[in-house]
């Protein structure tokens, strides 16, 4: 039986994974180590695991995964690198584009300068709090504006504040596209803009493999180093995709079955 250790905090414990770990421990050894709990050091670090899986974005987290990946051979899925990467919406936008994924035209400019789109959306710059995409839409001659309210916070409220903006032009799309990888195995699914219909499970559906998103979606796992994720697309009126996000903690209870079938893409992972 294999050794797992599973890096997380308090909400995805209690809100996420519950049936995921109930069904992990029936196949494997599993350790839990939650964030608002953590002490680092050597005496909290336990060396007999064959993989770590790490479902949270806090520093804790983060600082542990490292301390692992630098002081053991134990394979980390996802890295710390790699979730910093996805964190931080300009850099793997930049990343991204530099390698040849279609992304949105973007920017990242001071707050108060005039926007560098006619029609865009504002995304937080760094994207690791648990609170929900909740947008301010306005229409400006025909144009849409969109901000996140979590993109104003970053200004206004938060400790840490950005003076900073990371504009995504918009692309408008009949449908969003959603990718989920555990590794080369991809799970399709489309569904209304969440900005036409907040209730983004109301109109869900599973659809075939789309040959151009799997080529896209492996190809941005692979450059940020992701063993798991999700990825979200639009489809431009030209018929061209464009990869919008990345996220590094797939949430596994969209799919059917999806927490038995993480959790057996771990096992054989931790098997290697």
């Amino acid at each position: 039986m294999v050794n797992i250790g599973i890096i997380t905090d308090k909400f995805h414990l209690e809100h996420k994974i519950s049936e995921f770990l109930k069904y992990l421990k029936t196949k494997a050894k599993v350790t839990i180590y939650i964030e608002e709990s953590c002490i680092l050091g050597s005496n909290y670090l336990k060396t007999d695991k064959d993989l770590f899986f790490v479902k949270g974005k806090g520093k804790i987290i983060i600082a542990l995964a490292r301390l692992i990946e630098n002081e053991t051979t134990i394979p980390v899925i996802n890295s710390p690198r790699a979730i910093l990467l996805t964190m931080n919406r300009f850099l793997n936008s930049t990343l991204l584009q530099k390698e040849g994924i279609k992304i949105p035209d973007f920017s990242f400019i001071p707050y108060d300068y005039p926007p560098p789109f006619e029609d865009f959306i504002v995304k937080n710059i760094i994207d690791q709090k648990k609170y929900k995409f909740r947008p301010l839409i306005k229409k400006n001659n025909g144009h849409i504006n969109v901000f996140d309210e979590r993109a104003i916070n970053e200004v206004d409220n938060e400790k840490e504040n950005y003076r900073y903006f990371y504009y995504q032009k918009f692309i408008k799309s009949k449908w969003e596209y959603k990718v989920y990888g555990f590794g080369e195995d991809l799970f399709f699914y489309k569904q209304i803009p969440i900005l036409v219909n907040p209730n983004k499970m109301e109109t869900r559906k599973k659809i075939d493999e789309i040959q151009e998103l799997k080529e896209m979606s492996l190809k941005a796992m692979k450059i940020i180093d992701l063993k798991a994720a999700s990825l979200d697309f639009l489809k431009s009126k030209s018929g061209e995709y464009f990869l919008t996000d990345v996220n590094s903690l797939p949430n596994f209870n969209y799919i059917e079955n999806g927490y038995k079938k993480f959790a057996d893409f771990l096992i054989s992972q931790a098997k290697k």
